[in-house]
């Protein structure tokens, strides 16, 4: 029923005009059938006879019904986007980055999860209402620093989730860093606060389960906080040769076993 309601709804006045006539037409092909069958084939009208019949209760019911299932179409895009929208930031929501992403996490993609650091001071000193807007400002910092094809979502509190594609080492460190650096927020109570990041990554050379790729990256986010914050860390799916990008000797990275 969904897909017959997003097939059928008219996207203009164009195609509003265009399903119209499809269906009047189809009325008058149902009345020209119904009248074989009752008077059989000798001294039948033609089809444009019966359709002729039939326009006239035919093109008020479609037009109705068209109506009807525009907004039936409309109200189930809002409904959509109630359910799989953060009502805060207008991102995606947590529900939404599960869904949207795919079960096994490729070698050429990687998970971010971002913490905004002491968020909690910002609420307890300020308010929710500026911590709210802290959330927003932020939100609006991370969108800008993922490249077309990414996907950013906020899946709890002051922690957002990042799919990032074709994730290069370059890309990562270039990503990670803007987004750990984050914002200088006013407060609006004569106050400018510093508000950073600290950013966990999981990436593999070989395929990942998502689910071990979340908990990778909730682990990186963890040593970055331990490293003391707006920086960035990487664990890795499985042992890799080269130096990653922003973790140091002594935080070494994380082997999925």
């Amino acid at each position: 029923m969904e897909r017959f309601v997003r097939l059928t709804a008219p996207t203009g006045k164009f195609d509003f005009l265009v399903k119209l006539l499809v269906f009047v037409l189809i009325s008058g092909l149902m009345n020209h059938i119904r009248h074989i069958f009752v008077y059989g084939l000798p001294g039948q009208k033609t089809y444009w006879e019966n359709l002729g019949d039939a326009t006239f209760t035919a093109l008020p019911m479609c037009t109705f019904a068209l109506l009807l299932i525009g907004h039936l179409n409309a109200l189930q895009k809002r409904l959509y986007l109630q359910a799989t929208r953060d009502a805060l930031t207008d991102l995606p929501n947590r529900r939404c980055f599960m869904d949207k992403t795919p079960e096994r996490i490729s070698p050429t993609q990687a998970i971010m999860i971002i913490d905004v650091d002491r968020f909690k001071d910002i609420n307890d000193t300020f308010g929710h209402d500026i911590g709210d807007r802290c959330l927003r400002q932020m939100a609006l910092h991370l969108y800008s620093s993922v490249e077309q094809g990414d996907m950013l979502a906020r899946i709890g509190g002051e922690e957002f989730a990042a799919l990032l594609e074709l994730a290069d080492d370059a890309k990562l460190q270039r990503i990670a860093t803007r987004m750990s650096a984050g914002i200088t927020f006013d407060t609006g109570q004569g106050s400018i606060q510093r508000v950073t990041a600290s950013v966990g990554i999981a990436r593999s050379d070989r395929t990942m389960v998502r689910h071990d790729a979340l908990r990778l990256a909730d682990k990186a986010v963890y040593q970055a906080k331990s490293a003391g914050r707006a920086c960035y860390r990487i664990c890795l799916g499985s042992q890799r040769n080269e130096t990653q990008q922003g973790v140091p000797a002594a935080l070494p990275t994380t082997s999925l076993s």
